[in-house]
């Protein structure tokens, strides 16, 4: 009887400490930079990403430079990179939303690798 109350114990912490922690990364906003690439452009990484500033500039100026996406758009006329995590971090890849400034939604999306945090 005390083995099964003291795992029920151990089960009821480690769920509150997975919701304290699902917590922080829902509340915690997301990184926002102004690209070197194109100062016109706003790079945006959720905090599911894990990144920090300096990552999620790199991060968006590589896509910047990179080849332009297969979309029906011009990368010139970009105003904002987002960049996100799903399943709070623990999904293996992330999603870009292109946002053009003529739209008030993003004008597409893309599935990318995701850039592992130090």
């Amino acid at each position: 009887m005390k083995h099964l109350r003291i795992v029920g114990v151990g089960a009821s912490l480690l769920v509150a400490l997975m919701a304290v922690a699902a917590a922080i990364q829902v509340l915690r906003p997301p990184v926002q930079v102004t690209s070197a690439a194109d100062p016109d452009v706003t790079v945006e990484c959720a905090a599911t990403t894990g990144v920090n500033a300096a990552d999620c500039l790199a991060w968006g100026d590589a896509l910047i430079e990179g080849d332009p996406p297969s979309f029906t758009f011009e990368m010139d006329s970009l105003s904002r990179l987002r960049f996100d995590r799903s399943w709070f971090g623990l999904g293996s890849a992330c999603q870009v939303s292109y946002l053009i400034s003529r739209y008030a939604e993003a004008a597409a999306t893309d599935e990318i690798a995701c850039v592992e945090a130090p």
